[in-house]
């Protein structure tokens, strides 16, 4: 979880001292050819007209909607200073992570976008809306871009909500028509190979869709790429018997350079697509967890990177949260162990009795890695650092028990292809 950022203290000035903002003439004693010494004169610059210390003072505004928008108001050179791509840049280096806009779902033929901040930075539903077929299913949300899958015509989208591109990409050659996948799961990642990148603000960079799927024999792993609009090398591990998919209100997670989907045949088992190695492979989920507990929905599950290296398995069962950590062992062996226990009650000061019957909902992961939680019975969405057992409570709620956090740098009025003239007058109420 992202610490707020730091306020810069008033500096302190007496009456009688100049405007630190004036012009200003500064004599100066230099010798002269002749090795006597001469007197001038040289202008001060005020730092307001030097671009380099504006923009340096700038990069500490929030990376919030409405900051930069109310910044480039203020005058000409401060408007010019913010359009250059270069400042662009630096701060989305200087914030390192995107801020969190809102949650996504998908609900018969329609992308629904629910905000999660408070106005000046609210981001009105209907900003980002999108109409599907009502067979179109949400993959997922990563890097500012959204993967929807639609099954019954045989593509996919991706989408990008700020600038409004919407990309249409066949599926694989592989997916033969007449055949039914069990399973289909994947993601929209940035491809970008630039040098301090910065994943929020991924517009204009190219973009690699990866995928997992299952049918009645195999598993499969393949990705697009939008550089040579091609899907690359099909990779596939046989299925073993009497093979099921989990029900779960949560979806594969991407990290690093694979794909992380959750199934069961009589246990938990990992699919895990590695396109940068080009590998395949099935990972044992902890043997401790009953895969009976998952069909009912008795557990909600998640997959996440753990800190230092490795993979966590988080499962959610009523109050209680379990985080599951695999980390190779000496001898390179990776094994699952048990690191942490919480009691969700608590830690988050519900006050509700232990035999309660409302139940505690995962309902997704940021790109911070921070865990969504939201009551079964109620709109409330808490974000939870599991690590540190921070956690805060959203400013907004939430309707559904299925949600795609998207994190993106955004400053209304200043893309193009939005085709709304009028959202930088409704974020500053004009």
């Amino acid at each position: 979880m992202q610490p707020p950022g730091r306020e810069r203290p008033p500096s302190s000035s007496s009456s009688s001292s100049p405007p630190l903002l004036s012009k200003r003439i500064r004599l100066i004693t230099r010798e002269d050819d002749d090795g006597g010494e001469t007197t001038g004169s040289v202008a001060l610059v005020s730092p307001l007209e030097n671009d380099d210390l504006v923009a340096d003072s700038l990069l500490f505004l929030p990376a919030l909607p409405s900051s930069l928008l109310r910044a480039s108001l203020v005058c000409k050179r401060w408007c010019r200073v913010l359009s250059n791509p270069r400042f662009l840049r630096d701060f989305h280096a200087h914030h390192g992570n995107p801020p969190l806009l809102g949650l996504f779902y998908c609900n018969w033929g329609r992308i629904i976008f629910t905000p999660m901040l408070d106005p000046p930075d609210e981001i009105p539903p209907r900003r980002f809306a999108l109409g599907v077929a009502a067979s179109a299913r949400l993959l997922s949300c990563n890097h500012g871009r959204l993967l929807i899958h639609n099954e019954a015509e045989g593509h996919f989208l991706v989408w990008d909500p700020v600038t409004g591109e919407l990309c249409r990409i066949p599926t694989p050659p592989w997916f033969r028509p007449n055949d039914i996948m069990f399973s289909i799961d994947g993601a929209v990642v940035c491809a970008s190979t630039d040098q301090g990148h910065v994943h929020g603000a991924c517009h204009s960079d190219p973009f690699r869709i990866v995928i997992v799927a299952g049918d009645g024999d195999r598993f499969y792993g393949c990705s697009y790429s939008s550089e040579t609009k091609a899907w690359g090398n099909l990779f596939s591990e046989m299925r073993p018997p009497h093979l099921r998919k989990v029900r779960a209100p949560t979806c594969s997670k991407v990290f690093w350079n694979s794909i992380f989907s959750l199934i069961i045949w009589g246990k938990l088992v990992i699919v895990e697509f590695d396109w940068a190695r080009q590998n395949l492979a099935l990972i044992d989920a902890p043997y401790e967890l009953g895969f009976y507990d998952f069909i009912g929905d008795r557990c909600q599950f998640l997959m996440k990177p753990s800190d230092g290296g490795g993979i966590s398995f988080i499962v959610q069962e009523a109050f209680t949260v379990r985080v599951w950590k695999r980390k190779p062992d000496g001898d390179g062996v990776a094994t699952w162990m048990l690191a942490n226990t919480i009691d969700m009650n608590s830690l988050l000061s519900l006050g509700l009795p232990a035999d309660s019957w409302v139940r505690l909902l995962i309902l997704a992961l940021d790109d911070d890695g921070n865990v969504l939680f939201k009551m079964f019975n109620s709109r409330v969405v808490f974000m939870v650092n599991l690590e540190s057992r921070e956690f805060k409570k959203l400013p907004k709620t939430y309707p559904f028990i299925v949600g795609h956090p998207f994190s993106s740098f955004y400053t209304p009025g200043m893309h193009i292809n939005t085709g709304r003239a009028d959202e930088a007058q409704n974020i500053l109420g004009l």
